[in-house]
């Protein structure tokens, strides 16, 4: 079998007539359990599709045994045999969780967690682990020691983060699902950056690590990112099998579009750097869009969020505690395997500022719980059942622009420019989604989210399906 790149202003393409063709996971599924083709046929034909694409995007962090650790899910799960990868920061049992920094042992994990437990009870097939960012702190996946991971669609281009390598994988064709984690966007923003779907739950809905529990505040959720609104709304449903929150009403199976609604159109950046025109051109085309289908749409602000700069420096006051927290765990667990001056320069920079603002973490705390009312209130008062917005408030950004040997304060200011409205959900708790909505000018995609109060994920996927319908969603190579 020949896989061969296609090169326009060096894009990576990995579709090709093997047995995954351009099918999504959940053809191949379907593929599978017809006998079409089998597990071990799909299996190899992505194992060479990735180590075909690796030297260009730098994807693969490290590989499970020849063939994947095979399916630890029975026959009957909806996604079993479909090739896929789980992020390096998730303990799987025979592969090292390295978080994405070089300080830390390569000793392979003894078991699995519970994220991973979730994910392969859905049937996925795991054939490695994904690149990630050092500890997941930083919106690319660039390093001061090794290559950094690229985008496929113009690999000149910086994949986003955190769950970067699994995006590159995914947007290639690689791969049709990967795995991903989200704790100020790090699914929605690599999604939007490579034309994806990806959902970030209510909080709680996944099964989560359990450290994360111990936190003051959990930012983080589980999930895929994907090709199309039908993998992630099958993964959903099926990972619900094995795990649900009491606590939360069921998303079940969304098939597709549902009922009108009303929806709140945001504008704004909660940061001083503003939204770009060429990332809100195209969301407002949707909205009109959306109201000519029938929507109603409203468009709200950050006072009607009860946003302000406050919110973005109590949030980076907790983003350094979360690194220290992450960087203490990480050192701990490996021992004498923890070099510490192989840090990347960014995370020694958040360990620095969590030092410096330890006296006013409490006050950071509490006015950050009080985003999750805030948020739940705006969709009563306001009266709106969901939130339209761009993805991203700066368009993708080129290798080098989010380089960690920046100056700290550079760096810093080039993310919060960039990621100016999904640290949002993961504050409130409240599910997002975010879906390709067109291309900048340099030909990379763009894309637009939906959010709504906590336990609405179906409302997202339906509006989801309702886009994909009134836009197909691209192809790279296609």
């Amino acid at each position: 079998m020949t896989i061969e790149f296609t090169h326009e202003s060096t894009r990576v393409s990995a579709f090709t007539d093997d047995a995954l063709g351009t099918l999504d996971a959940t053809g191949v599924a379907a593929a599978i359990r017809s006998g079409e083709i089998g597990v071990a046929e799909a299996a190899g034909a992505a194992t060479a599709r990735m180590r075909t694409v690796d030297p260009a995007v730098r994807a693969v962090r490290w590989w499970a045994t020849p063939g994947g650790a095979g399916p630890h899910a029975d026959r009957d799960a909806a996604l079993y045999g479909v090739p896929s990868a789980i992020k390096e920061n998730t303990p799987f049992a025979g592969l090292p969780t390295t978080m994405g920094s070089i300080a830390l042992s390569d000793k392979a994990a003894r078991k699995s967690g519970p994220v991973a437990e979730q994910l392969t009870a859905t049937g996925v097939n795991l054939l490695a682990s994904t690149v990630m960012p050092e500890f997941g702190l930083t919106a690319s996946a660039e390093f001061a020691a090794r290559e950094p991971a690229r985008n496929p669609w113009n690999t000149d281009y910086s994949v986003g983060g955190s769950s970067s390598g699994a995006a590159a994988l995914v947007a290639s064709g690689a791969l049709p699902i990967a795995h991903g984690n989200d704790g100020g966007g790090s699914i929605r923003i690599p999604a939007a950056l490579n034309g994806l779907v990806g959902l970030k739950g209510t909080r709680g809905r996944m099964a989560g690590m359990p450290e994360l529990r111990l936190l003051p505040i959990n930012v983080v959720c589980e999930g895929v990112l994907t090709r199309t609104v039908r993998d992630t709304a099958l993964y959903v449903a099926e990972a619900e099998r094995h795990f649900r929150s009491r606590a939360l009403p069921p998303i079940g199976h969304v098939r597709g579009p549902g009922r009108r609604r009303r929806i709140g159109l945001i504008t704004e950046s909660v940061t001083d750097f503003g939204i770009a025109q060429e990332c809100l051109a195209p969301v407002r085309a949707l909205a009109e869009e959306l109201a000519a289908g029938g929507h109603e749409i409203v468009e709200l602000s950050m006072a009607d969020l009860r946003l302000d700069g406050g919110f973005v420096r109590d949030f980076l006051h907790y983003w350094g505690f979360l690194a220290a927290a992450e960087v203490g765990a990480a050192a701990a667990a490996s021992g004498r395997g923890f070099t510490p001056a192989e840090l990347d320069p960014v995370t020694r920079g958040l360990l620095r500022g969590a030092r410096r603002s330890a006296p006013s973490m409490p006050g950071a705390i509490r006015r950050l719980r009080a985003v999750t009312g805030n948020y739940e209130r705006t969709f009563v008062e306001r009266g709106v059942d969901v939130l339209l917005s761009p993805t991203m408030t700066r368009t993708t950004p080129k290798i080098g622009v989010l380089d960690p040997a920046l100056p700290f304060d550079e760096f810093m200011d080039r993310t919060i420019a960039m990621v100016g409205i999904t640290p949002l959900n993961n504050v409130s708790g409240g599910p997002a989604i975010s879906v390709p909505c067109g291309f900048d000018g340099a030909g990379m995609p763009l894309g637009a989210q939906f959010a709504g109060p906590a336990g609405t994920e179906s409302a997202l996927l339906e509006l989801a399906y309702e886009v994909e319908g009134r836009r197909p969603f691209p192809r790279v190579g296609a």
